[in-house]
C-alpha cells in the first residue's frame, strides 16, 4: 500500500515540488551564520512545511481519489481501513522526514539526526491524520482550504508567539505546540523535555488515528460520502 501510495503521489507531481522547496530552504539557511539564530529559522521553517507536508497534501490526494472513484473500490477490496491510513501516513511522513533530514544534516551538523527523524516523523503522521479527517468533510479543494486552514492557524500559532516571549494558558498541550518544542529543542540540542513530549505527541497521534478510521469507515463505505460539511 505504501508503494502505491508513493507511486500515486509521484504521479501528480508532489515530491517534484517538495525537491525543490528542499533546496530553496537550504540555500536560505545557508545564508545565515549565527547558530541560534539559524536553529530557530530552521525550527520556523520545518514546523511550517515539512513536518505538516501530510496536512496540506492529504486533501488533495483524497479528494483526487474521490474524484477517481478509487474510494468506491474499496468497499469491495481486501484492503483494510487501518492499512489505507498507515500507507497515506507512512508515504507522507517518508517524505516529510526525508526532507527534514536533508535540511538540518546539511545547514546544521550538529542536529542528532536520527532523534529528529523519529520526531519529524511522528510529527507528519499527526497533521497527516488531521487533514484526513478534515478532507472527508470537504467536497472540493476550496472547501477544504475552508476547514483546514483555521485549524493549522490555532494549532501551530502558540508555539510560534513563545519566541517572542508571548505565552498561553495550558498551550504545552495544544499538539503544535508539541511539535514546534520538539524541533526547537532538537535543532538547539536541549533534550530536557523532549522524551514528554514525544509521548504526548504520540498519544495525540493515536486518539487521531482512531477517530479517523471511524471517519474513512463511514466515508468509503457505499452509503457514505454523500454529505459533506462544505460544497464549495
Amino acid at each position: 500500500m505504501i508503494k502505491n501510495d508513493m507511486r500515486y503521489q509521484m504521479r501528480y507531481g508532489f515530491y517534484a515540488i517538495y525537491i525543490l522547496l528542499t533546496f530553496s530552504y537550504i540555500m536560505i539557511l545557508n545564508q545565515i551564520t549565527d547558530p541560534i539564530i539559524k536553529s530557530m529559522a530552521g525550527t520556523l521553517i520545518i514546523l511550517s512545511d515539512p513536518a505538516v507536508l501530510g496536512y496540506f497534501f492529504i486533501g488533495g490526494i483524497w479528494l483526487l481519489e474521490k474524484e477517481e472513484q478509487l474510494h468506491s473500490y474499496m468497499s469491495i477490496s481486501p484492503l483494510k481501513h487501518f492499512e489505507y491510513v498507515l500507507g497515506k501516513i507512512s508515504s507522507l511522513g517518508l517524505v516529510s522526514t526525508c526532507s527534514s533530514v536533508i535540511i538540518m544534516g546539511v545547514t546544521m551538523p550538529w542536529v542528532n539526526l536520527f532523534i529528529a527523524a523519529g520526531i519529524i516523523f511522528l510529527s507528519s503522521c499527526f497533521f497527516t491524520l488531521l487533514g484526513l479527517i478534515l478532507a472527508t468533510f470537504a467536497k472540493t479543494v476550496n472547501g477544504y482550504l475552508m476547514i483546514s486552514v483555521p485549524p493549522a492557524l490555532i494549532l501551530l500559532t502558540p508555539g510560534v508567539l513563545s519566541i517572542f516571549g508571548i505565552n498561553f494558558p495550558f498551550a504545552t498541550i495544544i499538539p503544535g505546540t508539541i511539535v514546534f518544542n520538539l524541533i526547537r529543542d532538537t535543532l538547539t540540542n536541549n533534550p530536557a523535555h523532549v522524551f514528554l513530549n514525544i509521548i504526548g505527541l504520540f498519544f495525540w497521534a493515536c486518539l487521531l488515528f482512531m477517530v479517523t478510521l471511524r471517519r474513512i469507515t463511514h466515508e468509503i463505505k457505499p452509503s457514505g460520502g454523500k454529505r459533506h460539511a462544505f460544497d464549495y
